[in-house]
């Protein structure tokens, strides 16, 4: 098990309150509860709404989730094929402005949380749970374990960061 995700965030997140001995069952949940939790969370958003500290607007949250899903989904895919373990890091605003995250309708972006989350379950629940490893460059080695945890905050961190923006935060 990794010890980057603590050693980021604490244990449990210092923001969100993500518990980090979350099971891979648990991670899965939460993951695909994300679509349906985020709808009900938006409604009556128009996913342009932003806070001047958070570098992106709801809408572009909800792109990042969904992106951030389905390249872990190919990764995990490609682990589960063969191919080699080793991940590339990419950079999450360079993709922002790549895609204009901005520029894409908050139910454009959520149909494509719901695509990427479906393709994801489907990644997850073919890998196998042992000697499917992934090397990242800064986060090591990662267990498909590793790998659904840390997805599953990442998801529920930026649901934080989302109601942050709108408000409804309580940390």
């Amino acid at each position: 098990m990794t010890t980057w995700r603590a050693s980021t965030y604490g244990d449990p997140c210092r923001e969100c309150g993500f518990d980090w001995a979350t099971t891979l069952e648990s991670a899965i949940v939460v993951v695909a509860n994300l679509p349906d939790s985020l709808r009900e969370l938006l409604s009556g958003s128009t996913g342009s709404e932003r806070r001047p500290d958070l570098e992106w607007s709801v809408g572009a949250y909800v792109c990042h989730i969904a992106d951030n899903l389905r390249i872990w989904a190919e990764r995990l895919v490609g682990v589960s094929e063969g191919t080699v373990a080793e991940v590339c890091r990419y950079d999450e605003n360079e993709l922002a402005h790549a895609r204009h995250y901005d520029g894409i309708p908050l139910v454009a972006a959520s149909w494509a949380l719901s695509r990427s989350v479906t393709d994801w379950c489907y990644a997850v629940r073919n890998s196998p749970q042992s000697g499917s490893v992934m090397v990242h460059p800064e986060r090591g080695v990662l267990t498909l374990t590793d790998v659904a945890v840390s997805n599953a905050h990442d998801g529920r961190h930026h649901r934080w960061d989302i109601e942050t923006i709108l408000g409804l935060s309580t940390r």
